[in-house]
């Protein structure tokens, strides 16, 4: 970490910590684990090249998502990029481990609202041949575990770190409930907006703000 920072601070080296560019081929296990216990291997084999091509298509999408947060937080709140990928992976375990221990209080209700989280986060192959027998296939813990894990990232990578870091522990689940929620209705909203006649720069600009801040300005957190 020493080497790093003077690489940074003395020659204006851009480095990007391990934990942030190797976080594809955690995921990639992940979904290793997952094909072995909601696919059959047949099921696996028959649909390997799909299935393939869908896990890239995430590994691009949470790669970017990863840049686009260290970068963000980087130009906003200044530092290095070895210093904010450990930032970034505390407040994404840190918030996990909050929830995990939130989710055993949950009621059977308030956890399947939050399950669509997990099956988002599946290749879509994977999930539309298995999902519907999640709770069969899947042990209920490790269930709680990547929803707990879904949750945080959703909170952590469109929200950022402050956001997650400043809320009190004994109250991030529930804001995490209701940042869901929130989206949910979000979401109502801009279906409903794509329909009004409208000049379509407007209604272009309304959309990326509900898009950029409509649920966590919903919750009044800020």
């Amino acid at each position: 970490d020493e080497a790093r920072q003077h690489l940074f601070e003395e020659a204006g080296v851009v480095i990007v910590k391990d934990s942030s560019a190797n976080k594809c081929g955690v995921i990639t296990s992940s979904y290793e684990i997952c094909a072995a216990m909601m696919l059959s291997e047949e099921e696996f084999f028959d649909n390997k090249d799909q299935i393939v091509s869908e896990v890239l298509n995430k590994l691009h999408n949470y790669a970017q998502l990863e840049a686009e947060l260290l970068f963000r937080e980087f130009e906003t709140y200044g530092g290095s990029l070895p210093q904010l990928s450990k930032v970034v992976s505390d407040a994404v375990n840190a918030a996990t481990d909050s929830l995990s221990v939130a989710l055993e209080s949950f009621s059977a209700e308030d956890k399947e609202k939050l399950l669509p989280l997990f099956r988002f986060h599946l290749p879509q192959t994977m999930a539309d041949m298995s999902f519907d027998k999640v709770h069969e296939r899947v042990p209920a813990q490790y269930i709680s575990n990547a929803i707990a894990s879904c949750l945080a990232s959703k909170l952590v990578y469109k929200e950022g770190t402050k956001f997650v870091n400043t809320l009190p522990k004994e109250k991030l689940a529930s804001v995490a409930l209701r940042y869901v929620e929130a989206e949910h209705q979000i979401a109502t909203l801009k279906i409903a907006l794509e329909g009004t006649e409208m000049p379509e720069k407007e209604k272009e600009s309304i959309l990326k703000l509900l898009e950029a801040g409509g649920a966590r300005t919903a919750l009044g957190v800020f």
